[in-house]
């Protein structure tokens, strides 16, 4: 069984500062490893 990861409130924060700043979904999930439809999530 695969284990979610939690990411802290810091963490979610940080991603989108940059993300409302000049950085693109698919870069910080790339950059990040994780699933661009999560960051949408968060940044919404």
């Amino acid at each position: 069984m695969t284990r979610h990861r939690s990411y802290s409130i810091v963490f979610k924060c940080q991603l989108s500062q940059e993300y409302l700043g000049d950085e693109t979904l698919l870069g910080l999930a790339k950059r990040h490893g994780m699933s661009r439809n999560l960051m949408l999530v968060w940044t919404t």
